[in-house]
């Protein structure tokens, strides 16, 4: 069940981040007032976040699980090695099938398993340009073995090529026998999503109303939050993580001010009851999420302040103040450190105010 794709997918996805939390083998919750039983098994915990909705947290993203009628409906899906504790988890929810599969962005902590989860009969959606950066390493791999065929072709027409017209004539008639570029692109079935979307999407889906909320330029350029509408209940990506400061992934069109709009979009879907699926802690509220927005407009207008000041990044690394009641909550003790939102933050900045 488990391919030997997975080595694979671990080196492809290695430039990829995680959080590198540790493994939980048991978790609980306070959820509507009552300390919910988890399962106990394996290194996948398994904590009930409201009605049929479960999170399952572990060592890559926190993945979100609904159970009923229709099937399982599953949100990200860590890595290939914890797929099979993943899938005997959601097994011991439900014995129906797992149906649909979604990746809120393209991370490998987030979607290094879909080749185990689609085995099992999961059809996989993503936002398109999550897509599109999944399937990067093959695409160049596929444009290079593409060219040189069209290449060896065109070399044996030497002459007879004669001008623009006359060559987009042999490439056509090159790829009768190449294939396309899409034909030369060699990737394992099941990696990547069969459907993608360019803004929203809607599943009527065991009996709640789902909806796939694209978040631009945010953690990245294809991130995705899901609304559970019934159950009230957001699985957010990493377009929020509770405790502990985000990654603006700026490589993949990450942004602060774009971190600071999928935010908002998140606040204005929720209300005081509902919970959130961070990407990567614990079980938030509505206070965590605008706790974060808050602390990221405040770090967003000391750090420009300082900037019109003249300091430099460094300088302004260097003023722990700046950070300290963050950093005593304890968020520079994850994936991303004090240091490394200050940098982020002031590059894009300075952009704004230093010609």
């Amino acid at each position: 069940m488990y391919t030997k794709y997975s080595i694979l997918i671990i080196a492809l996805m290695g430039s990829m981040h995680s959080f590198g939390q540790k493994t939980l083998d048991q978790l609980s919750e306070k959820n509507d007032g009552k300390v919910k039983t988890t399962y106990t098994a394996n290194k996948i915990g398994v904590t009930l976040v409201r009605d049929s909705i479960f999170m399952l947290k572990g060592r890559g993203g926190n993945i979100g699980v609904s159970v009923g009628g229709d099937g399982v409906f599953i949100i990200d899906s860590q890595f290939p090695d914890a797929s099979e504790d993943i899938l005997n988890r959601i097994k011991s929810l439900s014995k129906k099938p797992v149906k649909i599969l979604i990746n809120t962005h393209h991370h490998g902590d987030h979607v290094g398993g879909n080749i185990n989860l689609t085995a099992e009969g999961a059809l996989l959606f993503s936002h398109e340009k999550a897509r599109a950066r999944m399937l990067t390493p093959y695409v160049e791999a596929g444009r290079k073995n593409y060219q040189n065929k069209i290449d060896s072709i065109l070399k044996l027409s030497g002459n007879k090529i004669s001008s623009v017209e006359n060559k987009k004539m042999a490439i056509k008639d090159a790829e009768k026998i190449t294939g396309t570029l899409e034909d030369n692109i060699n990737a394992p079935d099941g990696l990547f999503p069969v459907v993608s979307f360019s803004n929203d999407l809607k599943f009527n889906f065991n009996g709640d109303k789902i909806i796939a909320v694209h978040v631009p330029k945010a953690h990245t350029d294809g991130d995705l939050i899901i609304y559970f509408s019934k159950s009230n209940v957001i699985h957010t990506g990493d377009a929020f993580v509770s405790n502990t400061y985000p990654y603006i992934d700026t490589n993949n069109n990450g942004s602060l001010q774009g971190y600071l709009t999928g935010l908002k979009k998140i606040i204005n879907l929720m209300n005081d009851e509902t919970k959130i699926i961070p990407g990567h802690g614990d079980i938030a509220t509505k206070d965590d999420v605008l706790y974060t927005h808050k602390m990221l407009e405040f770090l967003n207008d000391r750090i420009a302040f300082h900037i019109l000041q003249n300091k430099t990044e460094n300088q302004v690394v260097a003023m722990s103040d700046l950070t300290k009641e963050f950093d005593d909550k304890g968020f520079g003790e994850g994936f991303i450190t004090t240091e490394r939102l200050v940098r982020t933050l002031y590059k894009e900045i300075s952009k704004k105010y230093k010609k």
